[in-house]
């Protein structure tokens, strides 16, 4: 009989520890989440609270950033969203309707005269395949040889080799959209 007794002391026994080593455990896993959760809130304040500056940075700016409208330029099923940008505002391309047969390369240039440009990027397209629209921004690149945000700014194309559409004319002006600065500092 003794041995059934201790035998059932020891059973409670190892069960009260499992509950509180259980109990402990969920505690520090609830609390790390909580931490988790706080740093997140935390980054996602300090984000908001750079917007917000920025916002009024620019309101209370002599030229204040405002995007101008969408224009949509057009060359066959190829268009831009604008015909000028400033530093940091994204190129939308639609790819409307593009046909079957309609293979090449976008390329974007900077124009500096009537007879030199220099290749900023290429994106091939095919009309075999689907298409999908995209945007993309021009920032300065030492791998591309652009160094600086002045060399950004200025005549653009946009050349569709191979095929018989025309070019479409975009400019990047010397304004940069505010919060941005530091992603136009010289890279070379």
């Amino acid at each position: 009989m003794d041995y059934k007794i201790i035998i059932s002391i020891l059973i409670a026994i190892v069960i009260v520890i499992t509950i509180v080593t259980f109990s402990l455990t969920q505690n520090e896993s609830i609390q790390k989440e909580k931490e988790t959760m706080i740093g997140v809130t935390n980054e996602i304040s300090s984000m908001l609270q750079k917007i917000e500056e920025d916002k009024i940075k620019n309101d209370n700016s002599d030229n204040p950033f405002v995007p101008k409208e969408k224009e949509w330029i057009r060359s066959g099923p190829f268009l831009i969203d604008r015909s000028e940008y400033v530093l940091g505002e994204k190129i939308f391309i639609n790819l409307d309707r593009i046909s079957e047969n309609t293979k090449g390369k976008m390329k974007f240039v900077k124009v500096y005269n009537s007879t030199h440009s220099q290749l900023y990027k290429e994106i091939a397209f095919d009309g075999s395949k689907p298409q999908n629209n995209f945007y993309f921004g021009i920032y300065p690149s030492i791998a591309l040889g652009f160094c600086t945000s002045e060399s950004l700014i200025g005549e653009w194309k946009v050349i569709f080799e191979e095929t018989p559409f025309d070019s479409l004319d975009f400019k990047i002006v010397n304004q940069i959209i505010p919060g941005m600065e530091n992603q136009f500092e010289s890279v070379c």
